[in-house]
C-alpha cells in the first residue's frame, strides 16, 4: 500500500482508517509537554500549543524547558484589553498573536482565559476580562475570530467556574443554576457561539462535586449538545487523574503527556467493554480533524507584519485601554512647559504582565524614563525610585519627596508587584505594598499636583488616597508598550477612551464573595449567587470607589435621542445621538443596559447587554446603534430548565458607566410566559385571585368560613393580615378552609383553567 503524503489532505476518516487501535490511544494524549502525537506519513501532523493568551510564550519553537526562550511581542493582558470595550481592536490583537504563532511554530494558542472575576483577590484575574459575562464574551469572541482568521486555533479557557487559584486543583464551585448560566457559563456560550474556537480547555477544578475533566453535563450536555460547540475539548495540563471517565464525559486531548498511564487505562477500559472503539475514534477524529486545520505544512503563510508593526498595536492597544479615573481641576494633559518628578521603579522597570504561564519573553519595552524624553528636555525632569521592595526604604523614600517638592507635577508609578498576582495562588489583600503607600502619602503632601499611575492586573483598595490625589491614570497590565501608552495620554497625545471591567470597591469586606471566599474542605460556596460585580453593589444601593464601566476623557459627551424598535418581539434596535461639546476629539463607550420593570423573580437593577465604542469630532455629533436579541431580555429559569422572558415592560438604559446613566427608553416584549412563577397545588391563592371567577369563589368561601373570617368583623388594622394569610395560602387548602365546599376536582379545574 503506497501511503498518502501530507500534500494530499486525507479527510479526518480516512486518516483515522489507516490508525491501529494503539495509534489511535496514543492521540489522546500528549507527545511532550507542549506537543500532540503526529504520524506525518499518514498525513497527521503533531501541532504545538502554547501559552499564553497575551503572546506567544511556553511551547514555542519547541521549547520543553521551564520558562519560554523564544521572544514575542507581548499585548496588553485581558485585564487590561476589556477596559478597551472595543470588539474591532480586540480582533485585531487576536490576529496579531496568530501572526506570532505562526512564527514561532505554533499551532494552537492556549486562549483566551475567561472565568469571571468573582473576587478580586483572584491571582490570575489579569489574565480573564471582566466581572460582567457579556462584556467578556463578546471580546473573546473578537479575539478567537481574530486568532483563527489567521491559520492558528485557540483554546478558551478555563472551562468552567475556575475563579480563584486557592486549592485550584480540588476545589469544587458549588453554584446554583441560575447563577451557573446567567454568571459562570453564560461568557463561554458567547465565545463558543459567536467565535467558534478550535478547541474549548477543561479547568482543572470541580463543579458542584463533578470534576471538570469527567463533567459529561458540562462538556457534552451543555458545550457540544446546546451550543454545538464541534472542536477538541483539550484538559488543563495535568487535569486529568481518570482519563476512562475524561474519555466518557467529552475530553479528547489530555495533556501533557501521561507518560502512558492514560493510554494503558484506555486499554484496559476497552477490553473490559467500558469504552468502545467508537469512543476513541470520536476523539481521535477530532484531534485528527484539529491537525488537519492548523498544522497541514503546505498551508501558505498569511502577509507577516513586521516585529516594529506587532510592537506599535501592541502600544495602540494600549492606548485605547488605558482608563482615566480622576483628574482635578484638568490636572491632565500636562503642559510640556512643566517641570516633572518622575517617581516609582516602575518609571525604569514597568510591570506589565503577570506571573506563570501566560509569561512572555520579550525582547525589549518601553519605560517611562526613556519615553518622557519625547516630551520634555532632560532639564525639566527628575527621577527617583521610590521603593525598592516591599517595605518602606526611608532613604528612597526621603529623595522621592525632595524630587516631588521642586516639581509642578509628580507622576507616582506604582502598583502591585511581580510576585503579588500570579497563576498557582491568590492576593491576601487588596492593599497596595507598604512602601508604594507610604510614597503615595509622603509625596502627595509635598507636590503641587499629584497623578498615581497604576500597574496591576485586578482592582485595589484605593479608599484610603484615590480622593486626596488629583489624577489617577488606571494601566492595568498593558504590555510591553505601556509605559510609551501612558506618557502619550499624559501629554495628550491621546485622548483617554478605557472604561472599567470591574468595580472598584472601597473595601475588601464589601465585595460579594467576601463571606464565601475561599471555601473550605474542598468547597466553596457561591453564596452570593447571580449577584456578581456591579449587580451586587446596585442591589444593595453601595457606593463605590469607582463602578463598572467608569472613565474619564479630555472631552465631554451629551446624549440624546434614544429610540428603540422591536422587530417581532425578536430583537430591538436601541439608538442614541451622542454629541461632543468639548474641544478634543474623542471615542465615546456607549453602553446599554437593560432593566425588567416587572419581575416575579428577582433580577439585577441592571444588566450589561451591549456596548459600542464610537469616535466623536469636537462639536459633532454621531447616531450609534446597538443590537440586542431575545436572550438580552431573558433569564435562566430554573423550574423549568430554560432560558425565559416575562411578558411586559423592558427599560433600555443608555450610559456612560453602570452608575451614570444619560438616556432611557422602555419597550413591550411579549414573553415565554405571562409569569414564570410555578403553578400546581402548591402555589399561593394569590396567583389565582386575579381572575374573577376564582376571586368570586373565594369570596364566597370567605363570607361563609368562620377559619376565613367568616361572620366576624374584622377591624380596617388587621384586614391586611388577613388577606396576606389567605394570599400565601396554597390552593390545595381551599380544600380544608372551606369545609369540603371546594373539593379535589375544583382545584384541578382552577389549575386547568389558569395555570399559564
Amino acid at each position: 500500500m503506497t501511503l498518502q503524503s501530507d500534500h494530499s489532505h486525507p479527510t479526518a476518516s480516512q486518516a483515522l482508517a489507516r490508525l491501529t487501535i494503539e495509534e489511535k490511544i496514543a492521540l489522546l494524549s500528549g507527545a511532550s509537554s507542549w506537543q500532540t502525537v503526529g504520524y506525518p506519513d499518514r498525513g497527521i501532523n503533531p501541532m504545538t500549543l502554547s501559552d499564553g493568551p497575551h503572546g506567544i510564550g511556553w511551547g514555542a519553537s519547541g521549547d520543553q524547558t521551564g520558562t519560554p526562550q523564544a521572544t514575542a511581542v507581548c499585548f496588553p493582558t485581558a485585564s487590561a484589553l476589556s477596559c478597551s470595550w472595543d470588539t474591532a481592536l480586540a480582533r485585531t490583537q487576536g490576529a496579531a498573536l496568530a501572526t506570532e504563532a505562526r512564527r514561532t511554530g505554533v499551532e494552537v494558542v492556549l486562549g483566551p482565559g475567561m472565568n469571571i472575576k468573582r473576587t478580586p483577590l483572584g491571582g490570575r484575574n489579569f489574565e480573564y476580562f471582566s466581572e460582567d459575562p457579556y462584556l467578556s464574551g463578546r471580546l473573546a469572541a473578537a479575539v478567537i475570530a481574530g486568532t483563527e482568521s489567521g491559520g492558528v486555533g485557540t483554546s478558551v479557557k478555563h472551562f468552567a467556574v475556575n475563579n480563584q487559584e486557592y486549592d485550584r486543583f480540588t476545589i469544587s464551585a458549588e453554584v446554583d443554576e441560575r447563577a451557573l448560566r446567567e454568571i459562570y457559563l453564560r461568557g463561554f456560550e458567547i465565545a463558543v457561539t459567536e467565535g467558534r474556537p478550535a478547541t474549548v480547555m477543561a479547568a482543572y477544578n470541580a463543579v458542584n462535586g463533578v470534576p471538570c475533566t469527567e463533567n459529561h453535563r458540562l462538556m457534552t450536555e451543555i458545550l457540544r449538545d446546546e451550543w454545538g460547540f464541534d472542536g477538541v475539548v483539550v484538559s488543563d495540563w495535568g487535569a486529568v487523574s481518570d482519563q476512562v471517565a475524561a474519555l466518557k464525559a467529552g475530553i479528547d486531548l489530555e495533556m501533557p503527556s501521561s507518560n502512558g498511564v492514560g493510554a494503558a487505562a484506555i486499554r484496559d477500559a476497552l477490553r473490559s467493554g467500558e469504552l468502545s472503539e467508537a469512543d476513541i475514534d470520536r476523539a481521535a477524529a477530532r484531534i485528527i480533524e484539529l491537525s488537519s486545520r492548523f498544522a497541514a505544512r503546505d498551508r501558505p503563510d498569511p502577509v507577516a507584519s513586521s516585529e516594529a508593526e506587532l510592537v506599535e498595536l501592541a502600544r495602540t492597544v494600549a492606548q485605547q485601554s488605558i482608563v482615566l479615573l480622576r483628574n482635578e481641576r484638568d490636572t491632565l494633559p500636562l503642559a510640556r512647559t512643566s517641570t516633572v518628578a518622575l517617581i516609582g521603579e516602575f518609571a525604569h522597570k514597568p510591570r506589565f504582565q503577570g506571573g506563570g504561564s501566560s509569561g512572555v519573553n520579550v525582547a525589549s519595552y518601553a519605560t517611562a524614563r526613556d519615553e518622557i524624553g519625547r516630551f520634555l528636555s532632560p532639564e525639566q525632569v527628575r527621577y527617583a525610585q521610590g521603593y525598592d521592595s516591599e517595605q518602606v526604604n526611608q532613604e528612597l523614600l526621603d529623595e522621592a519627596v525632595a524630587v516631588a517638592s521642586e516639581a509642578d507635577v509628580a507622576l507616582l508609578f506604582v502598583g502591585l508587584t511581580e510576585m503579588t498576582e500570579s497563576e498557582g495562588y491568590d492576593r491576601e489583600t487588596l492593599s497596595l505594598p507598604a512602601s508604594h503607600l507610604a510614597l503615595i502619602d509622603a509625596v502627595r503632601a509635598v507636590s503641587p499636583r499629584t497623578v498615581v499611575i497604576l500597574h496591576k492586573g485586578s482592582v485595589i483598595d484605593m479608599a484610603p488616597w484615590h480622593e486626596k490625589v488629583d489624577a489617577i491614570l488606571d494601566l492595568n497590565l498593558g504590555g510591553q508598550q505601556v509605559a510609551a501608552a501612558a506618557l502619550d495620554i499624559v501629554f495628550g497625545e491621546v485622548n483617554p477612551s478605557g472604561r472599567t471591567s470591574e468595580t472598584v470597591p472601597l473595601r475588601l469586606e464589601d465585595t460579594p464573595a467576601y463571606v464565601d471566599y475561599p471555601g473550605a474542605q474542598r468547597r466553596v460556596h457561591y453564596r452570593e449567587s447571580i449577584w456578581v460585580g456591579y449587580r451586587y453593589y446596585d442591589r444593595r444601593k453601595m457606593p463605590v470607589a469607582y463602578p463598572f464601566g467608569h472613565g474619564l476623557s479630555y472631552t465631554e459627551f451629551e446624549y440624546s435621542d434614544p429610540r428603540a424598535t422591536v422587530h417581532g418581539d425578536e430583537s430591538v434596535t436601541v439608538e442614541v445621538a451622542v454629541r461632543n461639546v468639548g474641544e478634543r476629539d474623542g471615542f465615546e463607550v456607549v453602553q446599554v443596559y437593560v432593566h425588567d420593570d416587572i419581575s416575579t423573580v428577582p433580577r439585577p437593577e441592571r444588566e450589561l447587554r451591549g456596548f459600542s465604542k464610537v469616535w466623536v469630532p469636537a462639536g459633532e455629533t454621531v447616531t450609534t446603534r446597538v443590537e440586542l436579541n431575545r436572550r438580552d431580555f431573558a433569564f435562566w429559569d430554573e423550574h423549568r430548565n430554560h432560558w425565559a422572558i416575562e411578558s411586559g415592560t423592558f427599560t433600555i438604559e443608555i450610559g456612560h458607566s453602570s452608575r451614570d446613566i444619560r438616556a432611557g427608553v422602555s419597550v413591550e416584549l411579549a414573553g415565554d410566559t405571562r409569569s414564570v412563577e410555578i403553578v400546581d397545588r402548591r402555589t399561593p391563592m394569590g396567583h389565582f385571585l386575579g381572575d374573577p371567577e376564582f376571586a368570586a369563589m373565594v369570596t364566597r368561601f370567605m363570607a361563609a368560613s368562620p377559619l376565613l373570617g367568616g361572620g366576624v368583623e374584622i377591624p380596617p388594622e388587621a384586614q391586611r393580615i388577613v388577606t396576606e394569610v389567605i394570599n400565601g395560602m396554597p390552593l390545595e387548602k381551599l380544600r380544608i378552609v372551606s369545609e369540603g365546599a371546594f373539593s379535589n376536582d375544583d382545584i384541578d379545574e382552577v389549575l386547568a383553567r389558569l395555570a399559564r
